[in-house]
């Protein structure tokens, strides 16, 4: 089993104003808002899921 010396920091990239920027760059505002930030899955997506299923008994 490894330990934490021997692990590699993994760097972790997001967009921000456009641009393509590793997270440990962002200032605490930008860090805060990236932390606030929801991750897609497509199972909760209005195509597909159980989200796509109750919407399409709502509209018919």
């Amino acid at each position: 089993m490894m330990n934490n010396s021997q692990r590699t920091k993994c760097e972790v990239f997001s967009r921000s104003m456009g641009y393509i920027r590793p997270v440990s760059n962002f200032n605490v505002g930008k860090f805060s808002e990236f932390c606030e930030r929801k991750t897609f899955t497509e199972e909760n997506s209005l195509t597909t899921g159980e989200r796509h299923t109750e919407l399409l008994k709502k509209v018919a």
